[in-house]
């Protein structure tokens, strides 16, 4: 606005001067005019913006049809403001005095075409920015996106990368993202001195509790072929089941810290279900014999047909014999288990006392046992279940079902494709 007004005063000052040294007829009677301009040929003229007027000892002498409103000020030289800026009719007028020639020249300039043009300038600006801002705001969305896309492979990486693998990140980056892929590199191979460190403990410290737990075993033997009292009997009875379960524990913490390194089973080859599950029934016959209960296997498909899989034997052994193990020991006395072998699955189920509740996310957890359970047990089963699964590629669902004929409760699993 400043320098539009200093712009304007200077034009106004010019222009006045101008008139001042312009010889001028002082007959006060003539008032020449220009002939009338064509409307088409007449471009951006605005003649009631400006105006100017003349007076000679007082009297007007010439002006245009704005400057015939110019008010007359006798000896008033410079700027004065008639209205306010925001009024429609306000100007902006300079005088200028001559003593000697008795002239006196005015000019006008209406103060609302300069707010106009303030305000012209204004929106022209604002209008290339806002235009030109949807553009700036996709250039910018565009440049983060690319600059970040390496971040986002990344994360991508990252979040399909299987949870036991310690492989180092590739690194093929932006060198500005090369300490934090190297940083990352070192984490990973850390965590995996630290997780062997731990194998390693835990496969040396069970290995390392067979003999003594096997000498105990013996000697708990022996003591219970001596002449002892009922209540020493029961004693030894006592500490033979804490050997033996703490014998069940260290088998299966060594099996498991043979499974935690593998990605893949050691040895393939087509599984034969009828010999494995018949190896796995064999090796839990005494304990349930023991809880008195019966091992039944069902076929819905041909024997050859069941579950097609190439897999490690042994490991599937393992993992039939964990699961009916479990069965055994969590049934009531003289139940049926029961094998079904189907084309698409195995299946076991056993029945258990309705009344206990039994946390089925919680089942899968090391080392968790449900509340109010009094057989032995270590609570790695599962755990070992599922690592030979994954192995395997294979999944296994618990449920929890309800038989109205015979008015029981079932605990199912499935090993499925």
């Amino acid at each position: 606005m400043h320098e539009i007004n200093e712009a304007g005063d200077t034009q106004m000052s010019q222009f006045a001067q101008r008139l001042m040294h312009t010889p001028i007829n002082l007959d006060t009677s003539h008032y020449p005019t220009l002939p009338e301009i064509p409307k088409k040929q007449r471009g951006l003229i605005d003649s009631k913006e400006s105006g100017y007027a003349i007076w000679y000892q007082g009297q007007l002498i010439n002006a245009d049809k704005t400057g015939l409103n110019i008010p007359y000020k006798n000896n008033y030289q410079g700027f004065i403001n008639q209205g306010n800026w925001w009024q429609r009719r306000s100007w902006r007028l300079f005088y200028l005095n001559d003593p000697q020639q008795q002239l006196q020249v005015a000019v006008s300039f209406s103060m609302h075409e300069l707010l106009q043009t303030v305000l012209r300038a204004i929106w022209s600006q604002l209008a290339v920015s806002i235009l030109t801002l949807p553009l700036l705001l996709w250039l910018i969305v565009w440049s983060v996106r690319r600059g970040t896309r390496p971040l986002q492979i990344l994360t991508e990486t990252l979040y399909q990368r299987d949870p036991n693998s310690v492989n180092p990140i590739s690194h093929d980056v932006p060198s500005e993202i090369q300490p934090m892929i190297n940083a990352l590199n070192d984490l990973l191979q850390r965590i995996e001195q630290t997780r062997a460190r731990e194998l390693r403990f835990t496969a040396d410290a069970a290995h390392e509790l067979r003999s003594p737990l096997a000498a105990l075993k013996v000697q708990t033997e022996v003591l219970a072929l001596t002449e002892l009292d009922d209540n020493q009997q029961q004693r030894i009875r006592n500490l033979d089941n804490s050997i033996n379960r703490t014998t069940h524990l260290v088998d299966q913490l060594l099996t498991l810290s043979r499974l935690d390194p593998l990605t893949a089973p050691p040895y393939t080859t087509t599984v034969n279900w009828t010999k494995l599950t018949t190896a796995a029934i064999e090796s839990v016959s005494l304990t349930a014999r023991e809880h008195q209960c019966r091992i039944q296997r069902q076929y819905q498909t041909e024997a050859t047909k069941v579950l097609p899989l190439s897999g490690d034997p042994t490991l599937l052994t393992i993992l039939i014999r964990n699961l009916l193990d479990n069965a055994i020991r969590y049934s009531p006395a003289h139940s049926t288990i029961k094998i079904i072998m189907a084309a698409d699955s195995i299946s076991i189920t056993n029945p258990y006392n309705g009344r206990a509740s039994i946390n089925l996310q919680r089942l899968r957890e090391r080392f968790y046992r449900p509340a109010g359970q009094e057989n032995s047990g270590s609570g790695l089963g599962l755990s070992i279940v599922d690592a030979v699964a994954q192995l395997h590629g294979l999944k296994v669902d618990l449920q929890n079902l309800y038989n109205a004929e015979e008015n029981n409760h079932l605990f199912f699993i499935k090993i499925y494709h």
